[in-house]
């Protein structure tokens, strides 16, 4: 069985809608352009569709960096090459992380999509933010709590219906080739040129429900937590960290496995 990257994809603004591509830099923070963005609610607090599933309407305008950002039934939002503000603070998971404001027409732009007064804002050259409470590391832009996450469609295939695809789960990378749940025990891997740690189980909340339309529905979480329920986690999925220097991945790029363990990886949410 061989072994392949058959999907990636960026998610520029955290909680709002991805990218596809063909290839992509792998850098210590994430992929190039991973949610390296965020909105930013009137107290300071990052916002997710945890809170506001019509995020997911909100589509990155991309040529190699966010250059707008649109959204069903208004005009497009066109945004300068760099912040055109000063840096402001924010929070998420109760860290404080700041951010640059990048345009002043966002705003009214956003309330208009959103319902809510919010900005946004783009993380700045210097931020300095690591994972906390976990025995590894590495540096984070907005993502949660790891730089990558991987699914196999193996697994997802498993889901039948309740997974409408692998993107479902916001992965960075989709891996074909597998047997279903094999990535549960990956301790490294290589894809193309580029190796990770694969450090720990991704536990699943209600984001993975939120359709195409910024819906938020049942499926797959009422799945997953019949069949992949532990403890007080559902866990699908897995998240990586880059060993060493950056490296391209290129869709078809050959993965393999260089350590694994009949144990599934521990969640350290």
């Amino acid at each position: 069985m061989t072994t392949t990257l058959s999907a990636l994809s960026i998610y520029p603004v955290k909680s709002c809608a991805g990218l596809r591509l063909t290839e992509a830099t792998a850098e210590p923070r994430g992929l190039t352009g991973d949610r390296r963005w965020a909105l930013v609610g009137p107290r300071g607090r990052l916002l997710t569709q945890r809170d506001l599933p019509r995020m997911q309407v909100i589509e990155p305008v991309w040529d190699g960096t966010l250059r707008g950002l649109r959204a069903p039934g208004l005009p497009d939002l066109d945004l300068p090459p760099e912040p055109q503000g000063g840096r402001v603070p924010a929070t998420l998971w109760g860290g404080a992380i700041g951010g640059l404001v990048v345009s002043p027409a966002a705003p009214a732009w956003l309330e208009a999509v959103l319902g809510m007064p919010c900005d946004l804002i783009a993380l700045p050259g210097d931020a300095d933010r690591w994972q906390e409470g976990k025995p590894f590391r590495a540096p984070l832009g907005y993502a949660d709590g790891n730089p990558y996450h991987l699914v196999t469609t193996a697994s997802v295939d498993t889901l039948g219906g309740a997974a409408r695809s692998p993107l479902d789960f916001r992965p960075n990378v989709v891996i074909e080739g597998t047997l279903p749940f094999e990535e549960d025990g990956w301790r490294r891997v290589q894809i193309g040129a580029a190796t990770f740690q694969v450090v720990e189980s991704c536990a699943r909340c209600g984001v993975v429900n939120v359709d195409p339309h910024g819906t938020m529905t049942a499926e797959p979480l009422r799945t997953l937590s019949r069949r992949r329920r532990q403890g007080r986690h559902v866990l699908f999925g897995q998240h990586l960290i880059l060993e060493g220097g950056g490296a391209n991945l290129r869709i078809g790029d050959a993965v393999t496995v260089l350590e694994s363990s009949p144990e599934p990886n521990p969640c350290y949410a």
